[in-house]
């Protein structure tokens, strides 16, 4: 089942992904199967220097369709977070390929400038099981992102909770 989205807003709202979260965190533990959390930060570039409104909107809505439709993205402050559920390492790794892929190419917004997308990804991924805890799970896609943050643009930093 496709996500289906109405006007601008691309993305669950944080209070339903935090909801969502705590779903799938209770079902892994339950039937241990992976799970893999992305903390995404984005910076938008036009050629002018100056960043576009529709900017976000425009990476928002590339990055839905991208996802499948049981990923979860949300905003999280200045980036996103995106949840993979029943996804490992290898296979949140390989979403991570995927966007840095989509989003090296130059997009047109409504005004008709070209805007090119940075990334900075961290990666947290977890085998399930009882040890699985929301917070561990937050914090080691955070320390990737800051990985990441340090490696420079379009990299990913990938930490593993076994």
């Amino acid at each position: 089942m496709k996500k289906t989205i109405l006007h601008r807003d691309q993305l669950y709202s944080e209070d339903v992904f935090q909801i969502l979260m705590n779903y799938e965190i209770i079902r892994t533990i339950r039937y241990p199967t992976p799970l893999s959390l992305i903390h995404l930060e984005m910076t938008a570039h036009a050629a002018d220097g100056e960043t576009p409104q529709s900017a976000a909107f425009i990476f928002e809505t590339a990055l839905n369709s991208r996802l499948r439709a049981v990923d979860i993205p949300t905003r999280h402050g200045k980036g996103y977070l995106i949840l993979l559920p029943t996804t490992n390492e290898v296979g949140a790794r390989a979403v991570c390929e995927r966007l840095l892929a989509i989003f090296d190419k130059e997009f047109e917004t409504e005004e008709g400038k070209s805007v090119k997308f940075l990334l900075q990804i961290g990666v947290a991924s977890h085998n399930g099981g009882p040890i699985l805890m929301k917070e561990t799970l937050l914090q080691t896609a955070e320390l990737g992102l800051q990985q990441s943050r340090s490696k420079g643009a379009n990299t990913i930093g990938t930490i593993q909770n076994r």
